[in-house]
């Protein structure tokens, strides 16, 4: 199957950059979920806490991190900001990071917040489960089918979306980079949330990913061997 699209999101629950091509290693797609907003507890803060995150545009520079908040501010953080170590909690799983106070960030997101950088030697980034997940646009167009209306793959946040329908499998091998299937993607209401905006919706479409698709989309995937990935290649199903 032909790769469509590649996205990471280097801000954990804030916007996609859309990729041409990309590095994978062991935490996934190189720059994705390398950061996040977290509370002071270390708790990382989510969209389904704060559906606003969707709106923070981020741009990887050569030396740091700039945010665009919704257009109205932006920020800029260099990597030698992030002073602070801090263990950051992801659904439980403890995960280092040093961080920096988010400033007026904190102001547009309604709570006392902080960046963090992940530490370049943590064994997972700050994704929620395994650190690729993979959708489909078959996967996509069945969904629809059954909505009042279409939605776009963006609710479902994926690394890697490939062309047309996959039917079981256990490993996608590409030229480089080999992915194994962990488990499918179980979904809450971030699906209900307007990427672009960060309005909720309404219950759709979770309410017919329960009723329908026992509530998942997507498959997440480990990677079984790095390389790297491009848009237009074809991965092989086994």
């Amino acid at each position: 199957m032909r790769i469509a699209a590649l996205h990471v999101y280097p801000v954990k629950g804030c916007r996609a950059l859309n990729l041409q091509e990309s590095a994978v290693g062991p935490l996934g797609l190189e720059h994705d979920r390398r950061f996040a907003f977290v509370h002071p507890d270390g708790l990382a803060l989510t969209q389904r806490e704060q559906p606003l995150l969707a709106t923070v545009r981020p741009t990887l520079e050569a030396d740091g991190l700039r945010l665009d908040f919704g257009g109205l501010l932006e920020l800029d953080f260099t990597f030698s900001d992030f002073e602070q170590a801090i263990t950051v909690d992801v659904w439980g799983n403890r995960i280092p990071g040093r961080a920096v106070d988010a400033g007026p960030g904190a102001e547009y997101l309604g709570a006392p917040l902080r960046l963090v950088l992940l530490e370049p030697a943590a064994s997972r980034s700050f994704a929620d489960a395994r650190p690729v997940l993979v959708t489909t646009s078959g996967m996509l167009a069945d969904l629809n089918a059954r909505l009042p209306g279409p939605i776009g793959m963006e609710r479902f946040r994926p690394n890697v979306v490939l062309e047309g329908t996959l039917a079981a499998w256990s490993r996608l091998h590409g030229a480089q980079v080999e992915l194994e299937r962990a488990k499918p993607c179980g979904r809450c209401e971030v699906t209900t949330i307007d990427q672009a905006s960060g309005a909720r919706t309404g219950d759709e479409p979770l309410r017919t990913l329960h009723a329908a698709f026992n509530g998942e989309f997507g498959i997440y995937c480990s990677v079984a061997r790095g390389g790297r990935l491009r848009t237009g290649e074809s991965l092989r199903a086994a």
